[in-house]
């Protein structure tokens, strides 16, 4: 892998904000299919109400010619035979239409005159339906049904003359199954929308941080050619006062021109250690990982190293160096790199402890891990500023600020995402910082 390490961070940041937009581009699909599939509904079931009033206007205009068969055929003999060849007729033109539908004709004591149509109905709850006179929409299994009383047409408002009643239903099964096709389309056609949204958004999140990756990779080679080009004059300025120190030209010289001098050469250092440490940053970051020069080694003997390196500065500053070793803590690292890690984590614990504190660096193994861990009792880190203390020329708060360039931990972080491990700042129980890194163990 040969992206550089800012380019993980874009990558991010790409995945993100297409995420972002397959989920609002999902949403407004969700919010489109529903209210079409709302609209698409209502609008059918208007059309079914519609429909099945029609169907019972239509046969309450049957009503006057029903009654009339009714009365003459109870003269006649065999008249149930009769009545019923002749209801029959009424609507034999219609019979082919009335598969799916129902309709019932009572007289006005809503016993049944005559019936047609296939769809089931519950004939003794239509009989003893409460308020008989209103029109009123009455439930259907699987259909749609509709009650009206029927009148003569010579009766008035104020006086009409009840005839019977009509009812008539629809059955819904057609239209519900074409609900059903419409909400798979809406579901598969929402399905590739938020199948196209998210590759279009691949490639609108990607075209939009081109310039930005492109700008970051500038940046980054500016870094790199300009931290070479600082380190010739730094490296004349520093060899010339080195020179004259050795010829014993700054003892000779006037107090004032040697004092001079010497801060030249200590902010000629401390630059130096900048270029070097943005070197080593623009090298972690533009470079895959160089494995050649890993080793498989115990990271205790390395820490061991390190804490005795140190004691010397902790007495000076009146602290106690600690050192909490459990072996062993196998890696597979670059052994410079990692003790520039851990280098730099303790001089940064060790700088921000105040005298007569402690600062304990403790190595263990931790199943699949190695952890790394130095605990100061300075005055910690707020929470909100955890993250932040491992971007690059950071500093904290003046309980946390020095003479430091806010690089130590940057470069402590990449080292750490070379190896593939993580870095985090924690609150120690002392009320100090506790740095963690976490490396993966060698097999």
């Amino acid at each position: 892998m040969t992206t550089a390490a800012m380019e993980p961070d874009l990558s991010r940041i790409r995945w993100k904000l297409t995420g972002r937009y397959v989920l609002i581009s999902g949403f407004v699909l969700l919010v489109f299919g529903v209210a079409v599939f709302l609209e698409v509904s209502r609008a059918r079931s208007a059309l079914l109400r519609e429909q099945v009033q029609q169907l019972a206007s239509a046969a309450a205009s049957q009503m006057p010619l029903i009654l009339h068969e009714v009365e003459e055929y109870s003269h006649l003999p065999d008249q149930q035979l009769q009545l019923e060849s002749g209801h029959v007729a009424l609507l034999e033109s219609r019979a082919s239409t009335l598969d799916n539908k129902k309709i019932v004709l009572f007289n006005k004591d809503r016993q049944i005159l005559s019936q047609f149509g296939e769809l089931p109905t519950d004939l003794k709850a239509l009989q003893a339906l409460n308020r008989p006179n209103e029109r009123q929409s009455v439930a259907v299994p699987n259909g749609v049904g509709y009650w009206r009383p029927v009148y003569l047409r010579e009766s008035t408002a104020a006086n009409r003359q009840l005839e019977g009643y009509v009812f008539s239903a629809l059955s819904t099964a057609t239209s519900d199954r074409e609900l059903v096709r419409l909400r798979n389309g809406l579901v598969v056609g929402g399905a590739v929308g938020a199948l196209a949204a998210a590759v279009l958004s691949q490639w609108m999140v990607g075209s939009s941080l081109k310039p930005i990756r492109d700008q970051l990779q500038r940046l980054m080679r500016f870094s790199s050619d300009a931290s070479h080009e600082l380190r010739h004059p730094l490296t004349a300025i520093r060899a010339v006062i080195g020179a004259a120190r050795e010829r014993g030209q700054l003892d000779r010289a006037e107090p004032e021109l040697s004092q001079k001098l010497n801060r030249i050469d200590q902010a000629a250092a401390e630059m130096t250690r900048l270029v070097d440490d943005l070197l080593l940053l623009t090298r972690l970051d533009r470079a895959a990982p160089d494995q050649q020069h890993w080793q498989r080694f115990d990271l205790c003997d390395l820490a061991e190293d390190l804490a005795a390196l140190y004691q010397d500065r902790a007495a000076s500053q009146h602290l106690q160096l600690r050192c909490v070793l459990q072996r062993p803590a196998m890696v597979h690292g670059h052994p410079d790199q990692l003790q520039r890690l851990v280098s730099n984590l303790l001089v940064n614990a060790m700088q921000f402890t105040p005298a007569g504190g402690a600062v304990t660096l403790q190595v263990q193994c931790q199943g699949q891990q190695v952890s790394v861990a130095i605990e100061d009792d300075g005055p910690g880190i707020p929470a909100q500023q955890r993250e932040l203390v491992f971007e690059r020329f950071w500093q904290a708060d003046a309980s946390r600020s020095g003479s430091n360039s806010g690089l130590g931990l940057s470069i402590a972080r990449s080292i750490t995402q070379v190896h593939g491990g993580l870095i985090e700042a924690q609150s120690a129980r002392s009320g100090g910082c506790r740095m963690v890194a976490l490396l993966p163990a060698a097999s």
